[in-house]
């Protein structure tokens, strides 16, 4: 099966902007601070990501099973990522004795303020 450099250009194109999506989630996983912002990073990567690449493959592919193999995981994906990301949500909110002082609305000048003491 040989693709033209159109399509190879359009997946290669969706491969990257989904692989660079996953680079700045995990980024956002590893240096925000409070777990209720890391889990909307992940929630990212997971889902937009994912879209990405999956559609990049599906270009070089074709319309195929594998085509209707990568949609049913998006969607198992889709499904099954908000109920976990509440879950996880669900239980820091229950042990974490902290979280209003943690996840409280800060403004600009607040947080400039506690940078510099």
């Amino acid at each position: 099966m040989k693709i033209s450099t159109l399509t190879f250009l359009l997946a290669a194109l969706l491969i990257i902007a989904g692989m660079a999506v996953f680079a700045v989630g995990v980024i956002g996983i590893f240096r925000i601070k409070y777990v209720l912002n890391r889990v909307h990073a992940a929630a990212m990567l997971d889902s937009l990501g994912l879209l990405l690449i999956s559609a990049g493959v599906m270009v070089i592919r074709g319309f195929s099973y594998d085509s209707a193999k990568l949609l049913m995981t998006i969607a198992l994906f889709w499904i099954a990522s908000p109920v976990c990301s509440h879950l996880l949500v669900t239980l820091e909110a229950a042990t974490n004795q902290n979280l209003p002082q943690d996840a409280r609305a800060v403004t600009l000048e607040e947080l400039k303020k506690e940078e510099e003491e």
